[in-house]
């Protein structure tokens, strides 16, 4: 069975999962499936960058350790990614990163 396109989430481990579950609802209310993997230490940016090398629609998301969470396109340099949302910020702003991700495979206006 071939698995499903799907922008790729990658995380830490160590944040908290209602990070994890805020952004992956983000990309969900959009109609976009989402990957999860759990990998090694590494800052949110290179994460997403990486996600974004990875996933068949050239899409990424990172969390880091603290929180943190970025959202990249494989077309843009490691250091560029789209959005980036700071550790401890609120819900809906982890949300609207998953949705940020969703609007890119979509290439729907961010805004």
């Amino acid at each position: 069975m071939t698995e499903k396109p799907a922008i790729v989430l990658r995380h830490t481990g160590y944040a908290d999962p209602a990070v994890l579950r805020e952004v992956c609802a983000g990309a969900e209310e959009e109609g976009v499936p989402t990957r999860v993997e759990q990998v090694r230490e590494a800052g949110a940016v290179a994460l997403a960058h990486a996600a974004a090398l990875e996933s068949p629609l050239e899409t990424g998301i990172g969390i880091d350790g603290s929180g943190g969470v970025a959202v990249h396109h494989a077309s843009l340099p490691p250091d560029g990614p789209v959005q980036r949302v700071e550790a401890g910020s609120p819900r809906p702003d982890l949300r609207i990163a998953g949705r940020t991700a969703a609007r890119i495979v979509k290439v729907l206006p961010l805004s």
